[in-house]
């Protein structure tokens, strides 16, 4: 007869405790995600795409770019690649930093299914970022999803306006794929 074996449910406080190895750690629902270190493109896209959004939202002031970064709810805590926090950057803490106005996420054959399975739930439902953008370098495409909208694949043109702000900020895919050294 086999004993039941109650496992308690990780928390954001026990993330603290775990290795510093080169491993990405967030805790969604009780679980821990342990993704490992990225690839030379995952790095390429994020830092791209953290350069052009930095570019496009400081001259207004706006919002801050933040890559990567820590949001964390309740017991929970993700890591995602990119955000874009309203306001100046500031010193503030993770907890009392306001909900990102955009997250991005690259994904990669180990994330894919987190990715666009629990952790864009927990955006879209638990957060309510109000636009999330999956990144797959492999595909050379960018599913958006935006709040009240209907998803969409983007593989030409990439367009994302701050609110206030006229002119969108538009990025050409082909050319960021190339860029980041990831060939069609």
């Amino acid at each position: 007869m086999g004993m039941a074996v109650h496992i308690r449910p990780w928390t954001r406080a026990d993330l603290d405790r775990l290795p510093d190895d080169g491993n990405r750690y967030e805790v969604l629902d009780g679980q821990l995600l342990v993704t490992p270190q990225a690839s030379h493109a995952h790095q390429n896209l994020a830092l791209l795409l953290s350069v052009r959004l930095h570019a496009y939202v400081i001259p207004g002031g706006q919002a801050h770019v933040v890559a990567p970064g820590t949001v964390p709810f309740g017991p929970s805590e993700l890591q995602p690649d990119v955000q874009v926090i309203p306001g100046p950057r500031t010193g503030d803490e993770w907890e009392t930093a306001p909900k990102p106005l955009l997250v991005v996420e690259i994904v990669s054959d180990s994330t894919r299914q987190r990715d666009f399975g629990a952790k864009l739930a927990a955006y879209r439902d638990h957060l309510r970022v109000p636009e999330v953008w999956i990144v797959d370098g492999s595909r050379r495409e960018v599913h958006v999803h935006a709040a009240g909208r209907n998803p969409v694949v983007e593989r030409a043109t990439l367009e994302w306006r701050i609110a206030g702000e006229a002119r969108p900020l538009r990025i050409d895919l082909p050319a960021l794929f190339r860029e980041a050294g990831i060939q069609p």
